[in-house]
């Protein structure tokens, strides 16, 4: 790009990282008052009807220098409430919100005022949070309460976890759909049963329609003032440009690259208004625009730099929202994650080379704007993708930025087979979220549901059920740890204890999967053809596949490497009697501190030990096994690895383990090692995390690695990277992500945080900016392992 075109970019990335995240309540007094005035009139009709008001009143502004245009609420960098889902989150936290230690948000002293006055009195006993309160299944409760499983972000803010049909709102348009709708209508015989709850959902369905085309006409209308006033001629074409692209899309087809990012990102914001929520996911990117991008270059309307500018535009709009969560779900997602996650590369659905000249723009404009969203990822196939391709992605990498997350593409589609999606649209797959899998416009579940912390399963059979930190007997009596005369003994207590976790999860996924029926979102629903075709909300289950929810594992290398030191120390070895290790343990080592080194000298997970693989593969199996067997009403339950920032919070809840972990610490990140404990090189990492069956956590696996600058400022570190990935590939591992910093810089980071407010770092499946981090989220980051050669041993803490 021209100077000129990189100074427009810089200009828009600053504004963001130097605007403060602030609590915005106009959609949710927007929502309160149509619910009020449409009371008596079926829920999804208001629920539309409401959307639609949103759209029609909420605040329009174009922001200086912007090509790509639209907000979902007031404010830049705005959190936005869904009342109706749980305005109480901001009552609990009205006199906190400003300050607390994670994810603060500013609210202003009349907002507060207008939630007290307007939104409170109407939603108070209607919110599904409520009722998830009121319902959450006892042992669920007694587990939540104690910090060995979290349950309740589901309940706190809206779906998410989904990849839209994006496709088809740019390539046949809203009114396209809007058209489909009304036919079904027509056919509808209201004499039937149940037709008349039908011809009302295919009511609001156009109701959101209307509302999302009224929006784009707003954002026309304001362009054209703006162009009427600009006296600088070059940002007059901007905005009549913006103005034609806005009254064009998203109501019809798009024809050009540009009117296809517009009428992506009017979408995109549309659903985030109707629900708020983390992890509404792009998807393949590359697959929907290049057709556009193509079609402009040959017509010669768009030249290869202005591409990348309007792609860079749109990378700095979806660095502005940030997702408002409650102050103990942002603990365990700290940093105002919004995961729109995209991906760029992998096969088609022929099977055949993906990669395009998108893809390559993706990754570039990942280089150079820098910020914290988008979610970059990429899909590879070592078969067929060229090796351009990943050495761009090796290039990217190296600039430290977290970006792109890696994933292994061979993998991602046997994963989402084993959701029931047949191979041929298996293929299409999308990374979503954290490192879930997903399916464009197809596919309905919560792909993060609840969180198990396994260092919690660990301490109750080591306890009889008994939360060390509360006193209090929370899970199933495993008996006297001092009784078991084997390891067989320990291993089976340590599996009853994932059990009676696993069965109160599922317990409590069906609660609140009976819960959310009332959740319906008819703007998300347009996108999902047989959500349309059957009349049948998204949360209804009406989309084309659906699966059970995602119970996901945090502390993976905490359970492997306890076992593996009770197994060594306790029965085979004998230099500790399980009455001492349960004392130690029990005291934090303190007295007991030849035990704790003892612990901490045994074999690890990281270091490609075959019994602590064995161990490894054996209990992830088993695990997979046993969520795997239940099922809900939309499906087989399903299994991931993926700690976002959770294994902080989770430490803070468990005591000492046997792998010689201090209480209260945090656990190990996804499928990663613990901090300082694998000593033999990035390749044994890998190996080790090959004992895991990846295929069967189809909620995605994560792996955290650390890497020092100097590794890949060369061509030949670039190289070695390169070849570390395939290596990953050939394993069968499903996803790498990198933070390729020194820890000298963090440490700077956190001493003068007002000098490094654009650090990135990979926290866990997302970036965030270091300095909005809570001090123990970013000193987990820097306790990990960084490795600082590509062979052999050559790693430190």
């Amino acid at each position: 790009m021209n100077e000129k075109q990189r100074e427009r970019i810089q200009f828009m990335k600053e504004r963001v990282v130097n605007t403060t995240p602030e609590m915005d309540l106009e959609n949710a007094r927007i929502l309160t008052e149509s619910f009020r005035e449409t009371a008596g009139e079926p829920l999804a009709v208001q629920k539309a009807k409401s959307f639609r008001r949103q759209c029609m009143e909420k605040t329009v502004q174009i922001w200086e220098k912007e090509l790509i245009v639209g907000c979902a609420g007031s404010k830049m960098r705005g959190g936005i409430l869904s009342a109706d889902t749980c305005w109480s989150i901001l009552d609990k936290e009205l006199e906190t919100i400003n300050e607390r230690q994670y994810d603060p948000f500013y609210l202003r002293p009349e907002d507060k005022q207008m939630f007290l006055d307007v939104i409170k009195p109407f939603w108070e006993g209607r919110s599904t949070y409520e009722a998830w309160l009121k319902q959450i299944p006892e042992d669920c409760r007694n587990l939540r309460d104690t910090g060995q499983v979290y349950i309740d972000k589901k309940a706190v803010r809206g779906w998410g976890e989904t990849t839209v049909g994006y496709t088809q709102i740019i390539n046949e348009g809203i009114e396209s759909i809007m058209d489909t709708v009304k036919a079904e209508r027509e056919a509808l015989d209201l004499t039937e049963p149940g037709a008349i709850d039908k011809d009302n959902y295919l009511q609001a369905l156009l109701i959101s329609a209307e509302g999302i085309c009224m929006m784009a006409k707003r954002y026309a209308d304001e362009a054209d003032r703006l162009a009427a006033e600009e006296e600088d001629e070059e940002r007059k074409s901007e905005l009549l440009t913006i103005a034609r692209t806005c009254r064009r899309v998203p109501r019809y087809p798009a024809r050009s690259f540009q009117e296809a990012i517009q009428s992506f990102y009017f979408y995109h914001i549309s659903i985030f208004m109707e629900q708020n929520a983390a992890a509404y996911n792009p998807g393949r990117m590359d697959q929907y625009l290049y057709p556009y991008y193509k079609s402009d270059l040959e017509e010669g309307t768009i030249t290869e730099e202005e591409g990348l500018e309007l792609l860079e535009c749109l990378w700095v709009k979806f660095a502005e929202p940030c997702v408002f969560q409650d102050a103990t779900t942002a603990r365990y997602s700290a940093g105002y994650p919004m995961f729109q996650t995209l991906c760029c590369g992998g096969i088609d659905s022929e099977g055949n080379d993906a990669v395009n000249d998108v893809s390559y723009m993706m990754l570039q404009a990942t280089e150079d704007v820098q910020l914290y969203q988008p979610n970059l990822t990429v899909r590879y196939s070592m078969a067929k993708n060229p090796n351009r391709f990943l050495k761009k992605i090796a290039q990217v990498i190296s600039l430290g930025t977290g970006f792109p997350a890696f994933h292994n593409d061979d993998v991602g589609i046997r994963m989402l087979m084993n959701k029931g999606i047949p191979l041929k649209e298996a293929f299409d797959w999308n990374p979503a979220g954290c490192v879930e899998t997903n399916l464009e416009g197809r596919l309905r579940h919560y792909s993060a549901f609840a969180d198990i912390n396994l260092g919690g399963m660990i301490e109750f059979a080591m306890t009889n059920g008994v939360n060390r930190k509360s006193g209090r007997k929370v899970s199933a009596e495993t008996g006297d740890p001092a009784s078991f005369t084997e390891y067989g003994d320990f291993e089976h207590a340590v599996k009853e204890q994932l059990k009676f976790s696993i069965q109160a999860c599922v317990k409590g996924s069906h609660v609140i999967d009976d819960i959310c029926m009332d959740r319906v979102v008819p703007a998300l629903s347009l996108s999902f053809r047989e959500c349309v075709e059957q009349a049948k909300d998204y949360a209804w289950g009406g989309a084309k596949y659906n699966a059970g929810n995602g119970i996901i594992l945090i502390g993976v290398a905490d359970l492997i490497n306890s076992m593996e030191a009770v197994k060594e120390l306790v029965y085979e070895k004998k230099q500790v009697s399980m009455k001492d290790m349960v004392n130690a343990l029990n005291a934090d080592f303190e007295g007991y501190e030849e035990i704790r080194e003892l612990c901490q000298k045994c074999r690890k997970y990281g270091n490609d030990d075959e019994e602590v693989n064995e161990i490894a593969s054996h209990m992830l199996t088993f695990i997979a096994d046993e969520i795997e067997q239940y099922h809900s009403k939309f499906g087989q339950m399903t299994p991931g690895i993926l700690p976002v920032s959770g294994n902080t919070p989770f430490g803070q809840d468990v005591g000492a383990l046997p792998s010689g972990r201090k209480a209260w610490t945090p656990l190990a990140d996804g499928i990663s090692p613990n901090g300082g404990t694998d000593v033999s090189g990035p390749a044994a990492v890998l190996k080790s995390a090959a004992s895991i069956p990846h295929a069967r956590y189809v909620q995605g696996t994560l792996l955290n690695m650390k890497l020092e600058p100097d590794m890949v400022k060369t061509e030949n570190g670039i190289q070695q990277l390169m070849a570390l990935l395939k290596s990953l590939c050939t394993l069968g591992v499903y996803h790498v992500q990198f933070n390729v910093i020194d820890r000298e810089t963090l440490l700077a980071a956190q001493k003068k945080p007002e000098d490094y407010r654009g650090l990135l770092v990979r926290v866990a499946g997302y970036t965030a900016y270091f300095t909005e981090l809570g001090k123990d989220v970013q000193d987990e980051i820097i306790s990990r392992t960084a490795q600082s050669s590509f062979c052999g041993c050559g790693s430190a803490a």
